[in-house]
């Protein structure tokens, strides 16, 4: 059992659930058959993982401790692992069921709620930053965008080469741009033409790897201090497009609500803050109702360091121009 716990988390999660078996699975069962399937093997590949499992329960843990969280640790524990599951079922799906089906899924399961926000940011010209986190549907996000016929951008890193195929093809059937942020060259011109010619460019607040800090100038977030990201704040500057933030909550098993706050619009309790600073806060908010929705449990010690254990460390990328956070899979923001 060793061997086999080794030879799992060398693919780690994301490699071990978008196996060829499984990406077989997801293409021709009901979405709610294979959701089930990769409940089962994910928690098998936990139970062969097992420190990686107990470093995630533990971010969670400590987190919603400082969130002053009200449901039993052990429930969220249990609808956090679930989540994740769901996630990549819902990623493979969008990139390999069949297109019609996954089409008909999105355009009957997703409710857009704020759109108005959106169809008056694109009447200025300038386009719109539609920032999102690795949160609940995400993956649903930019199709149901496309599919209702708004032009959509966005930044991607491809997994593997299958997936970058495979999404490529999707991408061209509704009109979708995508910028491969692994290419090796950086995308932040093309980003900011997308912008000048009026598309709404999709990218994310928490791909915290991805983040370039300002020196000595930070921001809040789960109740600890973290370095300020200015990739954010730099995109608005340079082409003035309004800003919206963009969570798609899952409501229940298949069905979600995709709702938009406007982040370069003084909403109540945003104040005078930097954009990145704003699109935490709502995120933020979005973790404290359902924490089981957000996937950067793994990873949040990243940004935060120790932090979240009461010591001071914070580790982070080095500045540097030129990037933008991608998104890690399908036509969605989270890599895990």
């Amino acid at each position: 059992m060793n061997s086999w716990g080794q030879s799992f988390g060398s693919l780690g999660l994301s490699g071990f659930l978008q196996s060829r078996l499984n990406v077989r699975v997801v293409r021709w069962m009901p979405f709610r058959v294979s959701r089930a399937y990769l409940n089962l093997i994910g928690r098998l590949y936990y139970a062969l993982n097992q420190q990686e499992r107990e470093e995630l329960r533990e971010n969670l843990g400590v987190v919603m401790l400082r969130l002053q969280a009200t449901d039993p640790m052990h429930r969220i524990v249990s609808r956090t692992f679930r989540g994740i599951f769901t996630h990549y079922c819902e990623k493979l799906f969008t990139a390999y069921a069949d297109f019609e089906k996954v089409c008909r899924h999105i355009q009957e399961r997703v409710q857009l709620q704020g759109t108005e926000l959106l169809d008056q940011s694109l009447t200025r010209g300038r386009g719109l930053i539609l920032v999102t986190g690795h949160f609940g549907g995400v993956e649903f996000l930019p199709s149901i965008l496309a599919l209702k016929g708004y032009p959509v951008t966005m930044v991607v890193r491809f997994k593997t080469e299958r997936l970058r195929r495979a999404l490529l093809r999707r991408a061209e059937m509704v009109g979708m741009t995508l910028l491969d942020a692994g290419d090796g060259q950086g995308i932040l011109f093309t980003a900011l033409q997308a912008l000048k010619t009026n598309r709404v460019l999709i990218t994310e607040c928490d791909e915290f790897r991805a983040w370039r800090p300002a020196p000595n100038q930070w921001v809040e977030f789960l109740g600890c201090s973290c370095p300020m990201d200015r990739t954010l704040d730099l995109l608005h500057r340079r082409c003035r497009s309004p800003v919206l933030m963009g969570l798609t909550r899952r409501v229940d098993g298949t069905r979600y609500q995709l709702s938009f706050h406007g982040l370069t619009t003084q909403e109540q309790g945003l104040g005078g803050e930097i954009l990145q600073q704003r699109a935490l806060r709502v995120l933020e908010g979005y973790i404290r109702e359902t924490p089981d929705q957000w996937y950067q449990w793994k990873n949040v010690r990243t940004i935060l360091g120790s932090q979240i254990f009461g010591a001071e460390e914070v580790s982070f990328a080095p500045e540097g121009t030129g990037t933008l956070p991608a998104t890690g899979s399908a036509f969605g923001t989270h890599k895990a």
